[in-house]
């Protein structure tokens, strides 16, 4: 044992960097728990928009399908349910009459009144007649000159398109169509 009159017993220790350093690991356990919280969030966020995407491209798809259809069809007017009257008496062969508050964007859709793609209930889409042998514009019978030899009418379509995704998100797309009306 030293005994000297340089030896100084063990002195007294208070404790505080202890203390501080338990605050600091408090704090830091703190901000990763704030961080893995946060990018949790954000996967949820980039999870709903990538389906929201998937509901998006399945509407253009059902759009692109119909106007394809609208394109080649032979028929002058395409059978039911593909037709929602807008503006016709539903004595016009193939039409349905679609009731002012059952609008595609608010209507219940179904196989009644509207067509899936390829059997696929994702992409759903109708049809509405919007005018009939409209005269187009610039044509020469538009214009008061005599008419063309060629067709210059068109018949005017709004194509609604309903795609859904697997987590249930729905986006509609809308588009104008023309299809010469000449027969």
């Amino acid at each position: 044992m030293h005994t000297g009159p340089n030896y100084r017993g063990p002195a007294r220790q208070k404790g505080a960097t202890m203390v501080i350093a338990l605050l600091i690991l408090v704090l830091i356990m703190m901000i990763g728990v704030t961080a893995v919280s946060t990018s949790n969030t954000q996967y949820k966020l980039a999870g709903n928009l990538q389906f929201e995407d998937g509901a998006m491209n399945n509407a253009e798809s059902a759009v692109g399908f119909a106007e394809n259809w609208l394109a080649t069809s032979t028929s002058a007017v395409p059978p039911v349910p593909h037709i929602l009257d807008v503006g016709f008496t539903t004595a016009t062969a193939g039409l349905m009459p679609i009731a002012s508050s059952n609008t595609p964007l608010t209507m219940t859709w179904s196989d009644s009144n509207s067509q899936s793609v390829s059997g696929n209930d994702a992409q759903r889409y109708t049809i509405q007649l919007m005018s009939t042998n409209n005269l187009l514009t610039g044509s020469s019978a538009a214009v008061g000159r005599q008419g063309a030899a060629t067709c210059n009418q068109v018949n005017t379509y709004l194509i609604t398109g309903r795609g859904t995704s697997a987590r249930g998100a729905v986006k509609y797309v809308q588009s104008f169509y023309s299809v010469l009306g000449c027969t």
